[in-house]
């Protein structure tokens, strides 16, 4: 019974482990994703955020950045809200990133998938789109990566990309290219 409790424990500490992350906000409500709002301090994010039942909350001061991590469809993703000034502008859902050969397509290719059928689920298949792309045609260390489908909407943009970069490894000092997709949440 004991061991029971401190299960029950851990799942109540730790809700999002088990749970589904909120759904996208429809078209015309005022919030970015979940209950944030554009223009929210830093503050705000932090409290809203734990309020929620957010797992793993970090600060980037120097980056101006909020992360934490989400769960879609039992898929890891991590949501990055970008300050300027103190105050929220934007929202980035980013994939899991990884650099072997064969995550492209096993992890990078499912997890854009995903993202792409909840886009179409929430605001439709009106929007400019192309296909999943080669790693060939990704291009390296673009900020911007390649976009694969755009949503224009009254209230926001939703842009969904793939992206290639590099990264130092600390172990071995080699320069490793990692790969992610990621869904940018821009209010008007």
């Amino acid at each position: 019974m004991k061991f029971f409790n401190i299960l029950v424990g851990v799942f109540l500490a730790f809700p999002l482990l088990g749970a589904e992350s909120p759904e996208l906000t429809p078209v015309g409500d005022p919030f970015i994703y979940a209950d944030l709002r554009k223009g929210d301090s830093r503050q705000d994010v932090l409290q809203k955020l734990r309020a929620g039942g957010f797992i793993q909350i970090y600060e980037e001061r120097d980056k101006g950045l909020v992360r934490c991590t989400i769960k879609w469809d039992g898929m890891r993703y991590e949501l990055v809200c970008k300050l300027v000034n103190d105050k929220l502008t934007l929202c980035l859902i980013e994939s899991q990133r990884g650099w072997q050969d064969f995550f492209y397509d096993d992890v990078v290719r499912p997890q854009w998938e995903m993202l792409r059928k909840r886009l179409i689920k929430n605001y439709g298949e009106d929007r400019k789109n192309t296909k999943f792309p080669t790693l060939d045609q990704v291009p390296l260390d673009d900020m911007g990566g390649y976009i694969t489908d755009t949503w224009n909407l009254s209230d926001r943009t939703l842009i969904i990309t793939v992206q290639l970069f590099r990264v130092k490894d600390c172990c071995t000092e080699q320069m490793l290219e990692y790969s992610c997709s990621t869904l940018l949440i821009q209010p008007k």
